[in-house]
């Protein structure tokens, strides 16, 4: 079981990633999750709830955005 990719083939990483900001009723933490691909073929995905909580949606956003960079 593996990738297989073409010799010829270029190696293009394409990352989206998405946050429910302050999602949880109880604690108002946001969701991230995020999804990663190698050319046309899935090779990462995450979905966890963030340690912090976010005071704005563009910093859920980024909290996002760095976790799934991260992978």
């Amino acid at each position: 079981m593996g990738l297989w990719y073409p010799k010829d083939s270029g190696f293009e990483l394409t990352v989206f990633s998405y946050v429910d900001n302050a999602g949880c009723i109880d604690t108002h933490k946001s969701t991230s999750g995020g999804i990663q691909f190698l050319g046309d073929k899935l090779v990462s995905w995450m979905s966890k709830k963030q340690d912090c909580t976010a005071m704005s949606s563009a910093e859920a956003e980024y909290v996002a955005s760095s976790a799934s960079c991260a992978q």
